[in-house]
């Protein structure tokens, strides 16, 4: 990821009034040649008139992502789940809640890892079905 890239277009975002809709993580479990497996990362932009704008990256585990919470006060609740729940190093929060947002039974529940690791407990492959 192109951290100044990135935070040059959140940027011009923020400067033309844009609103920061909604941050979306997915995790991709590991496979072949993505052997940690990876995230899919969303950032979602609106305008008044109904307009929709996205931003995607796809990160590897241990990637730094810069957070936007600078430009994007509200953006702080998403990247402290990002952290906590996917384990995405989210870098510079301008409100870290370290590690407090959640109670989970499972330390970063939905990490590619832990997911790899709930369906070979039970005997699944990465779409449900037996293996």
């Amino acid at each position: 990821m192109n951290s100044q890239a990135f935070l040059d277009r959140v940027g011009a975002y923020h400067r033309d009034g844009w609103r920061l809709a909604i941050i979306n993580t997915t995790s991709i479990l590991p496979t072949e040649g993505m052997e940690h497996g990876a995230f899919d990362i969303s950032w979602s932009f609106a305008q008044d008139d109904g307009r929709f704008e996205h931003l995607r990256e796809r990160v590897v585990p241990g990637e730094e992502v810069p957070s936007i919470s600078a430009f994007f006060g509200a953006a702080f609740l998403y990247e402290n789940e990002m952290r906590e729940l996917f384990g995405v190093n989210v870098t510079g929060i301008a409100l870290d809640l370290k590690g407090q947002l959640y109670k989970t039974a499972t330390i970063v529940p939905f990490s590619p890892s832990a997911i790899r690791a709930r369906l070979d407990a039970i005997g699944r492959d990465s779409v449900g079905k037996k293996a």
